[in-house]
């Protein structure tokens, strides 16, 4: 997998397994967001920038915040992405650092720009401040709940103050029951570290189908936080972790209610527009050597996530 070990990129160094177990690390600049910054951004100063993977769930958390709160013109996006080499490269929809005398080539630069003596894993999404050159945060909650903040488009409260409790609990309980139970399942080097976080995945799906028997979404009739964070996984699903992270008891499109939902969420104005499908294969299939050491990327499941 490869971390910066005291600002040097080490392509051997991997911290995430023990015992066959998969475990994720914490973010490491995770602490609030100043409000300047967040002012900043609402007033589309344009200093601030989302550097996200459109392969990477947690960065698809962001980009979708940034999408249905309409905030694409007063927060430019930069993709990270393309073959592995020293982690995410930051070349994939141009140069991040126009004028720069050096160039900027790896994500893993923020991160030393940021912390010269950074050691840790070098992930993505990551809030940057290109005048600066450090990162704000590069933790995908805080991020979302920091733009969410903003006011959105025809005036949507992603977060509403007298939710924010509940929305809290059940972000909680889907990220350990399915959002990361699918990548311990898929890393898992052992039988039984696998077969538990399968029975985590599958619990959790069946709970959500039962949530959605009376509601168009998670908490009722409007759109919210944890409505994005799921998406996120599920959009992802059939495609990847049925397949290729080895989730394979049910596919989303078995799930009547979850399938619709999910389809209702894409259809919602500005979100197909952030989902990539073939840079989501590509990242998990081609990037991932230890279970796919031939780099074959898989198809793409034939469903039509466009039906109403």
């Amino acid at each position: 997998m490869g971390m910066l070990i005291e600002g040097r990129w080490d392509d051997e160094a991997d911290r995430t397994m023990v015992d066959g177990r998969y475990v994720r690390a914490g973010s490491t600049f995770d602490g609030p967001i100043e409000q300047a910054v967040i002012d900043a951004i609402a007033a589309g100063e344009r200093r601030h920038m989302l550097v996200a993977s459109d392969s990477c769930p947690w960065s698809h958390r962001t980009t979708l915040m940034r999408a249905v709160l309409g905030l694409a013109d007063r927060l430019p996006l930069h993709t990270a992405g393309g073959p592995r080499i020293e982690g995410y490269g930051l070349f994939a929809n141009g140069p991040l650092n126009a004028g720069r005398a050096t160039p900027l080539r790896h994500m893993h630069q923020l991160y030393t720009l940021t912390d010269p003596g950074y050691t840790g894993r070098v992930t993505v999404p990551v809030l940057w401040d290109a005048a600066e050159e450090r990162i704000f945060s590069n933790d995908s909650a805080t991020i979302m709940r920091a733009l969410g903040s903003i006011e959105g488009d025809d005036g949507l409260v992603l977060v509403p103050a007298d939710r924010e409790a509940e929305i809290d609990a059940l972000n909680d309980q889907i990220h350990h029951g399915l959002a990361n139970a699918v990548y311990q399942a898929g890393k898992a080097q052992a039988q039984d570290a696998y077969l538990e976080a399968v029975d985590r995945v599958f619990a959790t799906l069946s709970m959500l189908e039962k949530r959605l028997t009376d509601r168009r979404f998670l908490f009722g009739e409007a759109l919210t936080e944890t409505d994005l964070r799921l998406f996120a996984t599920l959009v992802r699903f059939d495609a990847v972790y049925a397949t290729h992270f080895r989730c394979t008891r049910h596919r989303l499109t078995d799930y009547a209610r979850l399938w619709a939902y999910a389809r209702t969420i894409y259809n919602w104005p500005g979100v197909a527009e952030t989902v990539d499908f073939d840079a989501i294969l590509y990242g998990y299939y081609a990037n991932d050597g230890v279970h796919n050491p031939f780099g074959i990327v898989a198809e793409r499941p034939a469903v039509d996530w466009s039906l109403p």
